[in-house]
């Protein structure tokens, strides 16, 4: 009988009981420039609740316990800021609007967290305007930024993997009694096997500059490798126990990798990047639609322009390594 991959107890710890909700947030952000540098800004949240179970996915109640705008994001306050908020069952809105000397002064007025401890998603925005003989030229520049990615979450799943390597062994030793090796060797079989392994791939990964589609899909595969690393190590402690058959070093290993996945737990979530944060998501889907109006014609921008006009239009996903980034010049006589 093969055993409990690490991959799976990790993801069966902290995976939360998500049913078949799916929730569906799109967030739209107007900003208007106008002349003289002040801005107008919007942002509207909108939230609903799917069953996926249901061909039509009809939108379901959404209860204030599981409301995802109350539990994870917050919103501007205080002047000059003015919000409306709208819980309806099957719809909520939130809407944050207010006029502004200078786009510098929007602050980070999208704000998502997925705990308490994790460091949020926010966006950054930089504004300049350089008046000559010509008139004058205007550049907007926002990124909105998510620290807290599959990729952080998985880096310090494998730094406390080798932090574990004593529990382990000492799990090992237990599940096998006498027929254990010297738990030196089953320490540096864990080590060089699974934990050591893992470790290189993620750091390699992290060191990329960006998080694309490649890395995406690697990191998805991650979990894979980790189960892959878990076999390697099984093997490698069967060698070490002859006496023994692989089905008894099977369910040891199991048993041992069941003893430390809660220590684990509670030092991902005590950090604020529970598993939960990279396989929980897609249930939580977030798009963004931006748009960005200038006081003339816009020159330069990272996407397709319309006169004044420039608007980009993401995901949630998009937010990890370097983040969104959007940027616009324009100029008026």
């Amino acid at each position: 009988m093969a055993s409990k991959s690490i991959a799976a107890v990790a993801v069966l710890s902290f995976l939360p009981l998500t049913g078949c909700l799916e929730e569906r947030l799109l967030v739209e952000v107007t900003t208007v420039v106008r002349a003289d540098g002040s801005c107008s800004r919007r942002v509207e949240y909108r939230l609903e609740h799917f069953d996926s179970t249901e061909a039509a996915a009809p939108a379901v109640a959404i209860a204030p316990a599981k409301d995802g705008l109350r539990l994870f994001h917050r919103f501007p306050a205080g002047e000059p800021w003015s919000v409306r908020d709208e819980p309806e069952p099957r719809l909520h809105v939130v809407a944050a609007e207010a006029v502004l000397a200078s786009p510098n002064l929007i602050g980070s007025d999208y704000w998502r967290a997925l705990s308490r401890r994790s460091a949020p998603a926010q966006n950054h925005v930089s504004f300049a305007m350089s008046p000559d003989d010509a008139g004058t030229t205007y550049e907007y520049a926002e990124t909105f930024l998510d620290p807290s990615s599959p990729l952080a979450s998985l880096r310090l799943l494998s730094r406390l993997l080798l932090k574990h390597d004593d529990e382990f062994a000492s799990a090992f030793a237990r599940a096998m009694g006498d027929a254990a090796p010297p738990r030196g060797q089953a320490r540096r079989a864990y080590r060089e096997r699974l934990a050591r392994p893992f470790a290189e791939v993620v750091g390699a990964l992290a060191t990329r500059p960006v998080y694309g589609p490649r890395e995406r899909k690697e990191t998805e595969g991650l979990m894979d490798r980790l189960t892959e690393l878990q076999k390697s190590l099984a093997q490698a402690l069967a060698a070490l126990t002859p006496a023994s058959d692989s089905e008894t070093v099977d369910k040891a290993v199991e048993a041992s990798i069941e003893a430390f996945a809660e220590p684990i737990e509670r030092e991902m979530a005590a950090a604020g990047l529970p598993l939960s944060a990279f396989m929980a998501d897609p249930v939580r889907r977030v798009r963004i639609r931006a748009t960005l109006v200038m006081p003339g014609p816009i020159q330069r921008a990272n996407t397709c322009v319309n006169g004044d006009t420039a608007s980009w239009e993401f995901e949630g996903e998009d937010l990890y390594g370097r983040g969104f980034e959007m940027w616009a010049k324009a100029a008026a006589p």
